[in-house]
């Protein structure tokens, strides 16, 4: 068993929201409403269970990352005969909100349940999932479909590795290229892309500081091709693709 490594991921901003309902007898919820319940108000007492739950989500769920989390709001509606839980959990982090915010919404209900317990025998948890996320890689990923690119080396291995990537993202190989990829042969910029090169070398540095100046440079060339220059190092592709594959598409 083990962990996914998100070591390589971009820290994007994210959030994501859940909802969740539990169904309770009319006499139980009047009891909420009157605010009549021997452990006190339940609506107050369930948004705070829920932010609880969403801040300690990395300490129940052994697979779950523990991430910073910059806001959590919950928000709890009580109908004729149940109670609806929602909750919102956002951050800048390498990875996603939803199980923040999905155990949010279920410590929430089971507080709700505990509260009750006591007056109600037939409560039921009976829904709770996630309503949206955003942030992730499905949200700014682009694919290379109709794009051309080349990619110049002499290392075989290399360029075949370039290769598959540019494939998976749906380009298509052709001398005359929209992207060009070189990787250990010089190659002369007519502009360099400073905030992506800035931001590439940050995540690079990260990864293996013992390869500093063996930066990735990423720019123009006269033409106005898009350009990637690749010290001829494995490591250093797949690290480049598999972070920031998805933004070559933004970029054309």
């Amino acid at each position: 068993m083990r962990t996914i490594d998100v070591s390589s991921k971009p820290e994007t901003h994210r959030s994501a929201s859940a909802y969740g309902r539990i169904k309770l007898k009319r006499e139980t919820v009047e009891l909420i409403k009157s605010k009549k319940l021997p452990k006190g108000d339940l609506v107050e007492a369930t948004k705070l269970t829920g932010i609880f739950g969403a801040k300690r989500t990395g300490e129940i769920l052994p697979f779950c990352h523990p991430i910073p989390i910059d806001f959590v709001e919950v928000s709890v509606k009580v109908n004729e005969e149940n109670v609806e839980v929602f909750s919102t959990v956002s951050g800048i982090a390498r990875t996603g909100y939803e199980m923040e915010a999905l155990t949010a919404v279920s410590t929430a209900l089971l507080n709700v349940y505990d509260m009750c317990k006591g007056f109600d025998d037939s409560m039921v948890i009976e829904e709770i999932k996630l309503t949206d996320k955003r942030g992730g890689k499905s949200d700014w990923k682009k694919d290379l479909k109709g794009v051309k690119v080349n990619v110049l080396s002499s290392e075989g291995k290399l360029k075949e590795l370039v290769l598959s990537y540019l494939r998976d993202l749906g380009a298509e190989v052709s001398k005359d290229a929209d992207l060009l990829i070189v990787i250990g042969e010089l190659y002369d910029l007519e502009e360099e892309v400073r905030s992506l090169e800035c931001v590439v070398a940050l995540y690079d540095f990260r990864k293996d500081p013992a390869l500093v100046g063996e930066e990735i440079r990423i720019g123009r060339d006269r033409e106005g091709t898009l350009v990637i220059l690749f010290p001829a190092r494995e490591e250093k592709i797949r690290f480049f693709f598999e972070s920031f594959g998805g933004i070559l598409g933004n970029l054309l």
